[in-house]
């Protein structure tokens, strides 16, 4: 079979906490200074994270919001708090698994769901989220969405639009995806070998593309919620360092796209972009 690193052999949680303590490079999402056209020109073809496809559409916003921050920053309760003020249908996107030898991870799952409101529905998708979520709920990817109003601003109260706009708004699906972070631990635990950089920023561009198309076809409001592992030193092993290179990518193709991002710390929200 396939040799595996000791690393791999360490059981999940360990591995997923070893990921997020040992980080590589500040990268804030990709929000370190504004994005302008100077700024692509510091960078080479080769090594600035997007496409120029990808460049394009960066100011042809979804109507989707990402909350990012550290282990228990809080980034997720505000983001259920934003789906549950929009009072329409919500779905809960969960990307954890529920694996037999990792009880720690089985009480975080059931503290997130003991916290959701029951009417929520729930996908459990470790992988494929795109693929998985239009064929689970096709319904949200109608073309008949392009008559629904604009989302209420995030972080923010009722606005004054008339009374029919304001129930067709409240009517639009809210999907919540929580979260990121292990997401990319799935696609890079998924690879063959999860030392192969190259490999694994292909899966996450791959992934996280296919999200966004998505997203862009979809009569839905989009919160994302992810970790910020960028904040520390350069880890000493190869898949730690892939890792955080791989979620900062996920992190800056989503942020892109985002209209807008916030950064939670201790429970306060700080807007990185509007």
């Amino acid at each position: 079979g396939t040799r595996k690193s000791a690393f791999q052999l360490v059981p999940f949680n360990q591995r997923v906490g070893a990921l997020l303590l040992r980080a590589s490079i500040i990268q804030y999402a990709g929000y370190q200074r504004p994005f302008s056209e100077a700024g692509l020109e510091t960078h080479s073809a080769d090594s600035f994270p997007f496409s120029a496809s990808e460049r394009k559409k960066m100011m042809e916003k979804t109507e989707l919001t990402l909350y990012l921050g550290g282990t228990r920053s809080g980034k997720s309760a505000r983001a259920e708090a934003q789906a549950l003020r929009t009072g329409g249908p919500v779905l809960y996107v969960a990307t954890a698994e529920a694996r037999p030898d990792d009880p720690s991870m089985h009480e975080r799952i059931r503290r997130h769901r003991d916290r959701r409101p029951p009417h929520w529905s729930t996908l459990e998708c470790p992988l494929h989220l795109a693929k998985r979520i239009s064929l689970m709920f096709p319904a949200f990817f109608l073309e008949a969405a392009a008559s629904v109003s604009p989302e209420q601003p995030p972080e923010s109260g009722v606005g004054s639009s008339p009374k029919d706009a304001g129930e067709a708004a409240q009517e639009r699906p809210t999907i919540l995806i929580d979260c990121v972070t292990l997401w990319v631990s799935n696609i890079l635990f998924a690879l063959p070998d999860p030392e192969d950089l190259t490999a694994f920023e292909t899966a996450v561009r791959t992934e996280v593309n296919a999200l966004l198309a998505l997203m862009e076809r979809s009569n839905c409001r989009w919160i994302l919620v992810s970790g910020e592992t960028g904040l520390g030193g350069i880890a000493s092993d190869r898949i730690s360092r892939n890792y955080c290179d791989g979620l900062g990518l996920a992190n800056q193709l989503i942020a892109a796209s985002a209209r807008k991002v916030f950064l939670v710390v201790a429970g306060c929200s700080l807007v990185l972009a509007e």
